[in-house]
């Protein structure tokens, strides 16, 4: 799945718009702002996307890291990938493979590029909470969808493939600037028992909590649910919101940051 995720994304920036940038060069780079909860499986990578804009070229950026988090990473993996000029200004994605060592959780805010091996400068790229969770007892099925254009709705088929009924109590998101709204479970209230190899019809849209908000999202929809009386939770596999979806209003709006 999660490779999976790196090939979509592949293709999806493949659109945008590598470039050559020395120390007295660089002026202007500045990043799109994300809202991420992302819940990966257990020695499973986090698979992830950051869009910047810059008004030079980056052909020097030797390495990049997260300050914040550089202690937990076992192994990272990215690429630079050049995409279209908007305005006077060159479009960058780059794209993340990282695994974390043994760690339940990390948060990213951070992101540092380094140019020709020596010098550095990091910029804020909002708020990515990493975790990492056993198997969940709902396994998607069919064609899952990992990426949406607009935080508009979330929907799935699922499969509860533990060996007991439950009974799901509530679905959330955990994101910032994000809740979730009307969830349905097969058209009905998503308070529903939910028996052994049962697959269900998830469906919720979603809404910003606040006039603030972010660019991009990353959310792993939380299913709170009631075993033989006892609370627990499981989380969904992460769906990206945004990333595929570049308008003219959402790029004046990063830029407007710096």
């Amino acid at each position: 799945m999660m490779k999976k995720f790196f090939l979509i994304f592949s293709i999806l920036i493949s659109f945008l718009i590598l470039g050559c940038q020395s120390e007295q060069m660089k002026k202007f780079i500045v990043f799109g702002k994300w809202d991420g909860v992302y819940v990966a499986k257990k020695d499973a990578p986090f698979v992830l996307n950051f869009i910047l804009l810059s008004d030079s070229p980056l052909t020097n950026v030797t390495s990049i890291d997260f300050p914040e988090i550089s202690h937990a990473i076992d192994d990272m993996q990215y690429d630079l990938i050049k995409g279209d000029k908007y305005k006077d200004f060159q479009l960058f994605n780059i794209a993340v493979n990282l695994r974390l060592k043994e760690v339940s959780s990390a948060t990213l805010s951070k992101i540092t590029l380094i140019f020709d091996q020596k010098y550095k400068e990091t910029f804020p790229i909002g708020q990515i909470k990493l975790a990492v969770d056993e198997k969940g007892i709902f396994t998607p099925q069919n064609e899952y969808v990992t990426a949406y254009p607009n935080t508009q709705f979330f929907q799935a088929k699922l499969k509860n493939v533990s060996k007991h009924t439950i009974q799901i109590k509530r679905v959330t998101v955990e994101n910032t600037y994000l809740q979730t709204k009307d969830v349905k479970i097969n058209d009905k209230s998503e308070k529903q028992s939910v028996s052994p190899n049962e697959t269900i019809n998830m469906y919720f849209t979603l809404a910003e909590k606040t006039e603030q908000n972010a660019h991009f999202y990353i959310v792993s929809p939380k299913i709170e649910y009631e075993l033989a009386g006892k609370a627990s939770s499981t989380y969904i596999d992460p769906v990206f919101y945004g990333v595929t979806n570049l308008t003219k209003e959402k790029l004046d709006d990063i830029l407007k940051q710096n």
